[in-house]
């Protein structure tokens, strides 16, 4: 399974890379991809892809994957033109032999690694074609794609991500329940 890392985004409204802000001694990217590495770990065919267009992340995740981590970075420069650019990234970088793609994204701090590893499992064992986590009515992140929707990811423009395409199949999405929304939850903004 290709988990495709999303820590590309411009960062307009927080004022500066929130990719890189520290919140509790680290940067906001390393809270989710710390928890998506353990888990990696205890699933010997799962690897993370960290589409990036900056150095300093790039440079730190493959740093990190030559160290033995499940963890390859992907520099994506275009994605300052928008999520679909980022997208583009992550599915032409995976193995064309995976089952599909789960996408996170890196400003989410507080998804859990149970949430996490729960949610790809489902995808797994439901052999689900869409997928998406949910808290109520609440939608959000991560997201899994399978490889019968390569083309139509590839096809995405601009900063529209792959979460078109869960509208217009919206009778195949398979929901993963979580019971807490502030795992959903992304700084978009500087935290007061």
């Amino acid at each position: 399974m290709q988990l495709i890392y999303l820590a590309a985004g411009n960062s307009r409204r927080f004022g500066g890379n929130k990719l890189l802000y520290e919140l509790d001694g680290k940067p906001l990217y390393r809270h989710l991809l710390d928890r998506l590495i353990r888990i990696c770990r205890r699933h010997e065919s799962w690897e993370i892809l960290v589409v990036t267009q900056y150095d300093e992340i790039y440079d730190v995740v493959g740093r990190m994957g030559a160290s033995g981590m499940p963890v390859h970075p992907v520099f994506s420069p275009d994605s300052r033109k928008g999520a679909s650019y980022s997208v583009r990234a992550g599915i032409e970088a995976a193995s064309g032999e995976t089952e599909g793609y789960a996408f996170f994204v890196g400003d989410q701090p507080f998804l859990t690694e149970r949430s996490a590893e729960s949610f790809l499992e489902e995808m797994q064992r439901k052999q689900a074609e869409l997928g998406s986590v949910r808290c109520k009515d609440l939608v959000g992140n991560p997201t899994w794609f399978s490889r019968e929707y390569r083309r139509e990811l590839l096809a995405l423009e601009g900063d529209r991500g792959g979460r078109k395409l869960l509208k217009k199949y919206s009778d195949r999405v398979v929901y993963y329940e979580i019971e807490n929304a502030g795992e959903l939850e992304d700084l978009d903004e500087l935290p007061v």
